[in-house]
């Protein structure tokens, strides 16, 4: 069950998200302002949060000192946003000109679909340009002055990283790999077929014509992406808000026979109906635009809504990373330990995935401490 001051998140996220009225009673006796901000910081929804206290009357808003803080914070995110902006229709329209259509993954494209799209925390630049433009796509981009992400690193097995002017550019040859090899191979068939077809949606971005996945396989895309970050340590509040708002967009749009077809293909419809119960339950997303929806796992989305809360975007709040141990291998064996204890947390309720990431750490952490990575 929900503390009070989740509940006051909560309250404001829903109206940030729908842009509906706020409960007001709910704020009526003291509010812990500093923890529910803190808390809005761990899930990246404080822009979102802000405009749901935008709807609160002006007595029960935060103290002005601290609302002031808050208007700084949120005018940075919206900085943020202008920014990646800008690089993306740079980069888009030099890809173009050399021939290569890339589609936008997630990020920016999905940040249009709220109320207030500057509001929504942004990170980087996700580029789905095809393993047979992938070379010639790097080439663009080193051209313009991007530079290679840290050579010592461990090369992703899905996208090619670069830095250019303070924005973080992902080139995907791969738009995402699965543990599953048998669901991968799924994956990747689902994948070209979507996105090699005639049904990418469009976003004019200062002139500049962006491709955007269709309608189907963003609804199941941003879902899978969200739910296997989890699976391998946690996510943020601001992945689901992503998910609903896009759902809710797109509900009349989404072919539900095919993409009960597509879930189960995948082996998602289990997790899919878990995170339903969060962004109906807890986020407010109408029952009638959420496909399959059923409260038969209303306690596993619980168990998965406390973990979320717990870690945050990502996991990066998960306080057992503070006890890290100086040396490397001692520190190796804490990680593992951080994780093998966050698995065993998933696996009761997403037991096959669970258990594949499990293989999937255990083969890359050895192959990593080999490399003296």
């Amino acid at each position: 069950m929900m503390n009070k001051t989740e509940q006051q998140l909560f309250a404001l996220l829903r109206s940030g998200l729908w842009g509906s009225p706020v409960d007001a009673d709910l704020f009526s006796d003291i509010v812990d302002w500093e923890a529910m901000l803190k808390m809005a910081a761990m899930q990246t929804v404080t822009g979102i949060v802000y405009d749901g206290i935008d709807k609160l009357p002006v007595d029960k808003q935060p103290p002005i000192p601290l609302m002031r803080k808050l208007y700084q914070t949120v005018m940075r995110i919206e900085q943020s946003h202008e920014l990646l902006n800008k690089q993306l229709a740079k980069i888009v329209s030099k890809l173009q000109m050399e021939g290569i259509n890339p589609v936008l993954l997630k990020g920016q494209g999905v940040a249009q679909n709220y109320p207030n799209p500057l509001r929504r925390q942004c990170g980087d630049i996700d580029l789905y340009v095809g393993k047979e433009n992938c070379e010639k796509a790097v080439e663009i981009l080193l051209g313009t002055g991007a530079s290679p992400e840290n050579k010592t690193k461990k090369k992703s097995p899905k996208h090619e990283s670069f830095y250019l002017r303070g924005v973080t550019i992902e080139l995907h040859f791969l738009v995402e790999k699965l543990h599953n090899p048998f669901a991968n191979a799924e994956f990747q068939r689902w994948t070209q077929k979507h996105l090699r077809g005639n049904e990418l949606q469009t976003w004019n971005l200062n002139g500049v014509n962006i491709s955007l996945p269709p309608v189907n396989f963003n609804a199941l895309y941003i879902f899978n992406h969200a739910y296997h970050h989890f699976i391998a340590g946690g996510i943020g509040l601001r992945q689901l808000c992503d998910w609903a708002i896009y759902l809710y967009i797109f509900h009349g749009h989404i072919d539900r026979q095919e993409l009960m077809k597509d879930l189960k293909a995948l082996g998602l419809l289990k997790p899919w109906q878990v995170f339903g119960c969060i962004v109906v339950e807890e986020l407010g997303l109408p029952k009638e635009d959420f496909p399959f929806y059923t409260e038969k796992y209303k306690g596993d989305s619980l168990l998965v809504l406390s973990k979320i809360l717990q870690t945050g975007n990502f996991g990066y709040y998960n306080t057992e990373y503070g006890k890290h141990p100086a040396g490397y291998l001692a520190g190796k064996l804490h990680s593992l330990y951080i994780r093998q204890k966050w698995i065993g947390g998933c696996l009761s309720i997403f037991p096959k995935e669970s258990l594949l990431f499990y293989i999937y750490y255990w083969g890359n952490g050895i192959s990593n401490i080999l490399k003296g990575r």
